[in-house]
C-alpha cells in the first residue's frame, strides 16, 4: 500500500492522434510497462535534460582553461572596492 508521501495524485492529459497513442503503447508494451509508468519516466527524463540544458553551463577546453586561470589572478581594485561596501539592502 502506497503512503501519504509516496502517493500520486496529480493528472497530466495530452491530446494526441490515436497513432501516436499506439505508437507510444507498443514502446510501453514492448518495456513491460504501463502506458502511465513509460510516459512518466520519458517525461521526467526529458524534463531533467532540458533543465540541465538551460541551467548548465558548458565550457570547451581552451574556454575552461582562460575562466580558471583568471580565477588564480588576484581580484582587481575596483572589484576589492566594490566587496567592501555595505549592501544597500543590509
Amino acid at each position: 500500500m502506497a503512503t501519504i508521501a509516496t502517493q500520486k495524485t496529480a493528472r497530466l492529459d495530452i491530446r494526441l492522434t490515436e497513432e501516436q497513442r499506439a505508437f507510444i503503447e507498443r514502446a510501453a508494451a514492448m518495456k513491460g510497462s504501463t502506458l502511465t509508468q513509460w510516459t512518466a519516466r520519458h517525461l521526467l527524463e526529458a524534463a531533467r535534460r532540458d533543465i540541465e540544458e538551460e541551467t548548465s553551463l558548458r565550457l570547451d577546453a581552451e574556454a575552461f582553461d582562460a575562466f580558471a586561470a583568471a580565477l588564480d589572478e588576484p581580484v582587481p581594485d575596483a572589484a576589492r572596492e566594490l566587496m567592501a561596501r555595505t549592501p544597500q539592502w543590509a
